[in-house]
């Protein structure tokens, strides 16, 4: 089984700025509560290894499981495939500043045009590059059980590669802060067992 999660929730998130991968900013107290929830959730699901990107929001999101003496053996794994989009221009600003440049974007990426990039920013095909080494690492461990926390339109691109859809459906998925992914490998490909959860929070949040 694969588990795919998207990290918490930062400043960044929650004033509605670009961070992409030029910003390595941390989780927020709100969400540094929230990690601890997803932790107790899923300590005993009995993960085999760990996968985050090199920025510090999605391996801060994982750090409860390094605590727990169940996984002082289980390896962490940083990889460069699972960071966010290189926003370029757009990093550092609030969306509504572009958001019409932004639109046209998504747009653009939706109907197929898959070397469009922000600019001074990453295209989809860019990302794909770097992230299919870490693709290749997943299909290399069908039977251990993954947990990898990334980013919110890198976590969408990840899901087209492992899924065999087109990069064009990367806006089909949701991606909320804290959102779970579960997947599991049939054949060459990943299958979609439980999508976007967040239930796995909410009981303790309203609590």
């Amino acid at each position: 089984m694969l588990y795919l999660l998207r990290h918490g929730q930062t400043d960044f998130n929650l004033k509605d700025w670009v961070q992409g991968s030029g910003h390595d900013t941390s989780l927020n107290a709100t969400c540094q509560k929230q990690a601890q929830l997803f932790y107790q959730a899923y300590a005993s699901e009995g993960f085999d290894s760990f996968y985050c990107s090199l920025l510090q929001r999605s391996r801060q999101t994982l750090e409860p499981f390094s605590l727990d003496p169940r996984y002082q053996n289980v390896p962490l794994h940083a990889r460069v495939g699972l960071n966010e989009f290189q926003w370029g221009d757009f990093e550092g600003r609030r969306f509504d500043e572009f958001d019409g440049v932004y639109k046209e974007l998504v747009q653009n990426w939706r109907n197929g045009v898959l070397d469009a990039a922000p600019p001074r920013g990453e295209s989809p095909n860019q990302v794909a590059i770097r992230m299919k080494p870490v693709v290749d690492e997943f299909h290399a461990a069908p039977y251990q059980k993954i947990l990898a926390c990334l980013h919110g339109r890198a976590l969408r691109l990840l899901l087209c590669l492992l899924t065999g859809r087109p990069y064009s459906d990367m806006d089909d998925f949701d991606k909320a802060n804290l959102c779970l992914y579960e997947l599991e490998k049939e054949c060459d490909t990943f299958l979609i067992i439980h999508a976007s959860r967040t239930d796995q929070l909410l009981g303790h949040l309203s609590g």
